[in-house]
């Protein structure tokens, strides 16, 4: 059996035990007609692209891998005009297969694969048909052609694009070292020495995908670009994503912020990222879905109920199955599945996130495809979360007793994993408290602030809450829960100091007080009176917050209280003393505090501010001491940088130093801690270290720095009446010294 081509050339091949001779082209014109044309609005891809044409000077086989709408073909295609036209890699040509392996309806097996390929090179059907169903004499017919190229010096690039796996792309690669491949995939495959995985694009690249799609002669995007930026944020910078609204918007005039509405509202996404039956997100979602086990198309639905970004493989084990001991090993292998399929991702080993569209393809497949397992799941889940913060909070709570068995032991041994725990989980624990909310669970949402209260107060987060406190106070009310009720009344109270609201603190803490004595709970009661002391403290009236704060402390160290509540409120004593400038007192009950924060809590940055406090007390008693514990409280807040911790520290340190006659050296101090409190924005403590800084530089002579300053840092207006008196110095900043500096240079 013959093929014989005008000004080709010969070459021999066994098909079927028979020898064949075979003449074929030159150059493979067929298929060259058969690579997509160059993208016009390719973008966003240049190191990608680079790595992909140098990969096949160096390599024979270069992977792309990626989730669904990725852009892996389009990579590959211009991945091959590069290297065939503009760097001249492939003398022969190029052929691309496209080999559809997850559209069941249009799947081609290895066997048609390998017999379009023939056709693309030429091959007839005369010597394609006797063996078009034996795929190893399909392949040993291919692997003949592409010898017979390689010998007449015609190196061939074959793209197999949409692969499954190793095993349908194998007999389709050049078996030698000559021609080279490009494969592509939705899997992460172990093929070929070059492998890239793609991600989503950059802000700037998605932009431009959507400019370029649309046409030069559409100026949408370069007028709204903040409304461009927002459709490829809610696209989520996937290329398909991208491309979808790019062709809406080319047939619809609609402007560009009215399209990212449409787009925002979550629940019609992907219906609205659909342009054809097969331009869809969904569609292309979908045919991943398809070929799932049914076990791991369960555990996909399953974790789109993760309220939060990411979610753990204790999390996610607890989603999968109702066990009270989780067995990682089988959710393991699960995930990992999902990941080769690239439909989550893996941020770091052991924790487990979804592509945002990929999320909401999940949750409309946990919403058709889910039935009574997702409630389940979703209770074994919030579960989870509430007695692991529980436990992890423990030592930062005054919930509970310490116990030697049961889930709050996990981290007895070791609080500080519990810390670490709190501190990863944080986003989804709070939207797991938004999603319970949201939901009704009145108990839940009582229990997780209250879970959480220690931890909160420790971060600094509170003011985050205040509306999720406001809910858990209505819940608990609802359930006729008068301590838990007291509890969540009592963080209220401290998350609106923090927002500077200080009479409604001081009435969430009255109240607290007040379920807290209804329920019979003298502890939580002293608690509860103790903020409102430090309320009444903030508010000026220092005098009623000694009396209050005294009482409590003495009343919690005779309750037998745990730590954490007692060492805040000897921190507020000694605050308030200091004001009062009692400040033996103050520095007696601000060491003390230290101490607590410091062992067993490790709360470095209240420690920080009982050794401020205490500093400046002693630092007023002219004890020299003070300038250990200002330099510890300056440390501690400069790791957790917080600035006007910071500032104030400093400021304390350099009016030591001035007291100790180094002059320079407290100026240096000073300086920085002026910094400082511009960056914090604290325009009251600016003013305090500006006009320190201000009378230093007036005694050591240096006028020209003292103009400068003057002239750049205006003094901040006094406080409005009825507001909270700043720290002045003479209340804790060195007030000694600053009495001094005003004598010295005639102010009053």
């Amino acid at each position: 059996m013959d093929n014989h081509i005008s000004g080709g050339f010969f070459f021999s091949a066994v098909v079927m035990g028979q020898q064949i001779n075979i003449t074929l082209p030159r150059e493979v014109k067929p298929r060259l007609d058969g690579l997509p044309k160059r993208d016009l609005a390719f973008a966003g891809r240049s190191d990608e692209l680079t790595e992909a044409v140098e990969g096949l000077q160096r390599f024979r086989l270069v992977t792309i891998v990626g989730m669904p709408g990725i852009g892996k073909s389009r990579l590959a295609i211009e991945a091959a005009w590069r290297a065939w036209k503009d760097e001249g890699l492939f003398r022969g040509g190029v052929l691309m297969i496209e080999l559809h392996s997850y559209d069941h309806r249009n799947r081609l097996s290895t066997a048609q694969a390998l017999g379009e390929l023939l056709r693309d090179l030429a091959i007839s059907d005369d010597h394609i048909k006797p063996i078009r169903d034996n795929e190893q004499e399909l392949t040993k017919l291919y692997r003949s052609v592409l010898a017979a190229y390689a010998e007449q010096g015609q190196r061939l690039l074959i793209v197999v694009d949409d692969t499954s796996d190793e095993e349908q792309a194998s007999p389709l690669l050049p078996s030698d070292d000559y021609h080279a491949a490009l494969v592509t995939s939705r899997h992460k495959l172990v093929l070929g020495e070059a492998r890239m995985e793609l991600g989503s694009l950059d802000p700037d690249a998605a932009v431009e995908v959507l400019r370029r799609v649309l046409g030069a002669g559409d100026t949408r995007v370069d007028g709204d670009r903040v409304a461009a930026e927002r459709i490829a944020d809610l696209c989520s910078h996937l290329p398909l994503a991208l491309r979808i609204s790019a062709a809406l918007l080319a047939v619809l005039p609609v402007p560009l912020n009215s399209f990212a509405a449409q787009l925002a509202d979550e629940r019609v996404r992907l219906d609205r990222l659909e342009h054809s039956e097969t331009m869809a997100v969904r569609a292309a979602f979908n045919l991943s879905y398809q070929r799932l086990r049914p076990e791991h198309a369960r555990l996909f639905r399953l974790l789109a109920l993760n309220p939060g970004p990411d979610l753990c493989t204790e999390a996610a084990d607890h989603l999968e199955r109702p066990f009270v001991i989780p067995t990682i090993a089988p959710v393991n292998l699960g995930l990992e599945a999902l990941a080769r399929a690239h439909l989550i991702e893996i941020p770091r080993w052991g924790r487990w996130r979804f592509h945002d569209l990929v999320r909401l393809y999940a949750e409309e497949r946990a919403a058709i495809d889910g039935g009574g397992e997702v409630a389940e799941a979703e209770h074994r889940l919030y579960t989870y979360y509430l007695e692991t913060a529980a436990a992890a909070a423990l030592n930062l709570n005054d919930l509970v007793a310490m116990s030697n068995d049961g889930p709050l032991s996990r981290f007895v041994v070791n609080p500080s994993d519990g810390v670490r725990w709190l501190d990863e989980e944080y986003a989804n624990l709070l939207a797991t408290t938004i999603r319970v909310q949201d939901a009704g669970y009145a108990r839940l949402a009582v229990m997780l602030p209250v879970a959480l209260g220690g931890y909160l107060r420790l971060r600094r987060v509170l003011p985050q809450w205040t509306v999720l406190l406001r809910n858990a106070v209505a819940a608990g009310e609802s359930l006729g829960e008068a301590e838990l009720t007291g509890i969540v009344l009592d963080l209220l109270g401290l998350a609106l100091q923090d927002e500077g609201r200080l009479d409604d603190a001081a009435a969430a803490a009255r109240r607290a007080a007040k379920y807290f004595h209804k329920a019979g709970k003298e502890f939580r009661e002293n608690v509860a009176l103790s903020h409102l002391g430090r309320a009444l403290a903030r508010q000026g009236r220092h005098a009623e917050a000694v009396k209050i704060l005294r009482r409590t402390v003495d009343e919690m160290e005779g309750l037998g209280g745990r730590m954490t509540s007692r060492a805040h409120a000897l921190k507020d004593l000694g605050e308030a003393l200091l004001q009062l400038r009692r400040f033996e007192e103050a520095a007696k009950y601000s060491e003390e505090a230290a101490a607590c924060f410091w062992m067993p809590l490790h709360d470095e940055i209240s420690e920080a501010e009982a050794l401020l406090c205490q500093g400046r007390a002693l630092l007023e008693l002219g004890d020299p001491v003070a300038l250990v514990h200002l330099n510890r409280a300056s440390r501690h807040f400069r790791k957790h940088d917080r600035l006007a911790g910071l500032a104030s520290a400093l400021n304390a340190i350099g009016c030591a130093l001035w007291s100790g006659g180094s002059g320079d050296e407290a100026v240096r101090f000073l300086s920085e801690a002026a910094d400082l409190a511009e960056k914090a924005t604290d325009d009251r403590l600016r003013s305090e270290v500006i006009d320190n800084l201000y009378l230093a530089y007036t005694i050591l002579g240096r006028a020209d720095d003292a103009a400068r300053l003057a002239s750049h840092h205006p003094r901040t207006p006094p406080p409005l009446p009825g507001t909270a008196p700043p720290y002045t110095p003479g209340e804790g900043g060195g007030g000694s010294w600053w009495r001094r500096l005003r004598r010295s240079t005639g102010r009053s």
